[in-house]
């Protein structure tokens, strides 16, 4: 007896031992690609510098170096764990250039045996997007701005264990806030549910493939300041490579420099430098760019470079950004050109399906007003006659000017507020 005991007690110190050993080499992996991603951008920094300093002067895009305020291990007995507070993430950097940077309050990262080729992980409290300039005068704060603010439920990531020049990230959520911080749409915050998606990155794009390429769906969302919400939220996005040329959506102009610097971003993230890392190579490419929103047109004014060169511009290709609003399918579609320091510049299309039944609801109610009857009427039959009473999806060309999307030269927000007026004054929301 004495001696089975002796036996089952030596097999339950070997099994903790077995599972301590291997808790500790998931520890030390986590840390060690961490720590990896910044030695990694850190050496390629210096690369370009010298490049610069002696060649064309084309920006090479670099790593994305990952700081934090506090790390503590954790996950044993089952699974190796890591968390941070404070985070920041700068990607984008070069020489003489500035970079986008990202910040989140606390994130977690964890390797287990069931998912032993991704980190999976978790992305809580208030995240940040902002933009920070390389260059700032001597004793001051770098000069940037916000560009998003995000809150809401936990966000759960999971990529690649080797992934820093390709890859992929696939994120979902139950809740989230987004608030934009300039332009436009800064008045326009979204509130979204059901938030899932896929970010894409390859740092060796050619001018055939995608540097960045994101796709997402949500089951609902609800734009303000309107109150009723879109359903079946669907969009994909891709940015053609190479990944200098990302370099023009943050440069900023002579303005720039006198906005808010992106101090929220420094708060979240920041601190003492990681002591491992996420990083090496995965084979995950991307897919070809000149995929989706082939109907879109081409921009009124596209600019030309010697192939590979950075051209002083990037361009951004919405394959496709819709949903349901009151039974109207809605999908929009183009692509866009925006130039360093300045806004977006391209031709769109804004398709609309079941718009006849639509447009039919809307015409039945009593209770809209006469002037709202003869608008929705002259809209009817200008409608009518563009597609010559044919059945199928409507679409109307949409262009992109000053970083607003015009309908005839009238910003299309406006167009839809009053679109929202007459639905909310007429037919109610099925």
């Amino acid at each position: 007896m004495r001696k089975s005991l002796g036996l089952l007690a030596c097999a339950g110190a070997s099994v903790l031992a077995l599972d301590s050993l291997l808790w500790w080499g998931g520890v030390q992996f986590l840390e060690h690609r961490l720590a990896s991603a910044s030695a990694s951008a850190s050496a390629s920094a210096s690369a370009s510098a010298s490049a610069s300093a002696s060649a064309s002067g084309v920006a090479q895009s670099v790593g994305c170096p990952v700081v934090f305020q506090h790390k503590q291990r954790g996950g044993w007995p089952f699974r190796a764990q890591v968390s941070l507070e404070g985070v920041q993430i700068m990607c984008g950097a070069s020489a003489g250039q500035g970079g986008v940077s990202y910040a989140v309050r606390h994130a977690v990262l964890d390797l287990a045996p069931w998912h032993p080729l991704t980190v999976q992980g978790t992305l809580d409290g208030g995240q940040v997007l902002a933009v920070q300039a390389e260059k700032a005068p001597a004793g001051s704060q770098k000069p940037g701005y916000l560009l998003l603010k995000t809150d809401g439920a936990p966000v759960r990531i999971s990529l690649p264990s080797r992934a820093a020049e390709a890859g992929t990230l696939l994120f979902r959520t139950d809740f989230l806030h987004l608030v934009p911080q300039r332009g436009v749409a800064e008045a326009h915050p979204v509130t979204a549910r059901g938030v899932s998606g896929k970010l894409v990155w390859n740092s060796h794009a050619d001018v055939q493939a995608s540097a960045l390429a994101l796709s997402f769906a949500a089951q609902r969302a609800v734009v303000a300041p309107w109150a009723d919400s879109v359903d079946d939220v669907q969009g994909a996005v891709s940015l053609p490579g190479p990944m200098a040329r990302l370099v023009a959506l943050w440069s900023p102009d002579d303005t720039a420099s006198n906005d808010p610097p992106a101090s929220d971003a420094g708060n979240l993230g920041g601190g003492e430098s990681p002591d491992g890392g996420m990083g090496s190579t995965s084979k995950d490419q991307l897919a070809s760019s000149d995929h989706g929103a082939t109907d879109a047109g081409s921009p009124s004014v596209l600019p030309s470079s010697p192939s590979g060169a950075s051209p002083g511009y990037a361009e951004i290709l919405v394959q496709h950004v819709g949903g349901r609003w009151r039974r109207l399918g809605i999908s929009w579609s183009g692509r866009l050109v925006m130039a360093t320091g300045g806004t977006p510049l391209g031709e769109t299309w804004l398709t609309l399906s079941n718009w006849r039944p639509f447009l039919a609801r809307l015409q039945q109610d009593k209770t809209l007003s006469p002037a709202q009857t003869v608008l929705l009427s002259k809209l009817t039959d200008q409608l009518e006659q563009r597609t010559g009473g044919r059945e199928g999806p409507l679409s109307v060309p949409l262009q992109v000017r000053d970083g607003a999307v015009q309908l005839g030269g009238v910003p299309l927000l406006s167009v839809l507020a009053t679109l929202h007026s007459v639905s909310l004054s007429g037919a109610s929301a099925p």
